[in-house]
């Protein structure tokens, strides 16, 4: 996985952040999210969120603005909705529309407000809290937008009142994710970007082990945080090549949200993970049926790598002309969307040159070993073995 500079310096701050309700209050100091009712309420809108069923999420959420219209409460969870919408939509040739770059910032300077209010008026964990989160959140965006400067601040701000949530003793499920998320990414990140590690050293020292146990924890037992504790532990799991446990959680969000195209996307890459070609071709073929069905959510990363996992399915079938088909169309897509430079492109390449080499179709197999070759590093597995086979050609 790559990551720009932005969010490089971003990524442990909004993870730690990111959805970890903590304890709220309808006016000043007294806690809303201890009232079951509302804890109902505000479950059932988040599920229809996760499920991208936006329309009714968002009613339910205005509805909660009417009710707890001094709390940053509603503001923030209609933001929180706004960045699924802006996520579900970066598989586009061109991203999400920057008017709900817009609607999304609006949403989250409200939420700074009124946390802000409720901050000064003796509520320290409920605006401690959303105001991290909310500026968090805009870090995020504005990182993923190049706005550098206004980014930064945003960080700055999010860490500032990350203080304050850091000395309460917080609901241990809820809190748990958001430790959980920190422990295992702030080793992570000094592990894979040394030059990040000055910012790492800014916050306590991070225990990845811990932080699974916290993730496992908050995944099972929270509230408010379970789903977004499943992704990211999934997620978590898929790195650690812990397969087989990445496999059930995707299964589980998948089955529950089934119009989550990101979840959908992931399950169908953590089943080829696992060696069940055959299904994650036909997860693949749901994915390219809702992108040429125009499906909200499903848009051409989705279709390039959908044609990747189909080409590998006929590929071990020995269906090479199908095989070769999907691969230049997951190529063709990696191109429409500057991705030249994935993972699944190199392959796509490399078995392309496999192909026409086993069929002593020697030109053509030069044309795509060569681009594996301008594609990745010397060191390169892929590199090394496209080189070989040219010069067996010779």
């Amino acid at each position: 996985m790559k990551l720009n500079l932005g969010k490089k310096v971003f990524l442990i701050i909004i993870l730690l952040l990111n959805i970890c309700f903590v304890k709220g209050s309808s006016y000043d100091t007294i806690s809303i999210l201890k009232n079951i009712d509302l804890q109902i309420e505000s479950t059932s809108s988040i599920n229809k969120m996760y499920n991208y069923n936006f329309k009714d999420s968002e009613k339910e959420f205005k509805w909660l603005a009417q009710e707890y219209y001094n709390h940053p409460l509603p503001s923030f969870l209609m933001g929180l909705s706004l960045w699924w919408q802006i996520d579900a939509q970066s598989g586009k040739i061109n991203g999400s529309p920057k008017k709900l770059d817009d609607k999304f910032l609006l949403n989250m300077d409200k939420t700074i407000d009124k946390a802000n209010e409720i901050y000064n008026k003796g509520n320290i964990v409920d605006g401690a809290f959303f105001l991290a989160a909310s500026h968090a959140f805009k870090g995020r965006l504005l990182a993923d937008r190049k706005k550098w400067t206004q980014s930064a601040l945003a960080g700055r701000n999010a860490i500032k009142y990350l203080k304050e949530i850091k000395k309460n003793d917080l609901m241990i499920p809820e809190i748990d994710f958001g430790n959980g998320l920190f422990n295992y990414y702030s080793i992570w990140i000094s592990e894979r970007y040394p030059l990040l590690r000055p910012l790492v050293n800014f916050f306590p020292e991070g225990d990845k082990k811990k932080g699974i146990d916290e993730l496992i924890n908050a995944s099972g037992n929270s509230f408010y945080t379970r789903t977004e504790a499943q992704f990211f532990l999934m997620r978590i799991y898929l790195g650690e090549r812990n397969l087989s446990n990445a496999l059930q959680l995707s299964k589980y969000l998948i089955e529950t949200y089934p119009n989550n195209s990101i979840f959908h996307k992931y399950h169908t890459q953590i089943l080829y993970q696992n060696g069940k070609v055959k299904q994650s071709y036909k997860s693949a073929n749901d994915i390219l049926k809702n992108f040429y069905a125009n499906t909200f959510g499903y848009y051409h990363d989705e279709a390039r790598i959908s044609y990747f996992f189909i080409g590998e399915y006929y590929h071990s079938q020995l269906n090479f002309d199908k095989a070769i088909y999907n691969y230049l169309k997951a190529i063709e897509y990696a191109g429409l969307l500057g991705k030249e430079k994935m993972g699944y492109t190199f392959y796509s390449y490399y078995y392309l040159g496999k192909i026409f080499f086993d069929r002593g179709e020697f030109n053509k197999s030069k044309i795509y070993y060569k681009k594996v070759i301008q594609l990745t590093r010397r060191k390169d597995d892929l590199n090394k073995k496209a080189r070989l086979n040219i010069r067996k050609m010779k």
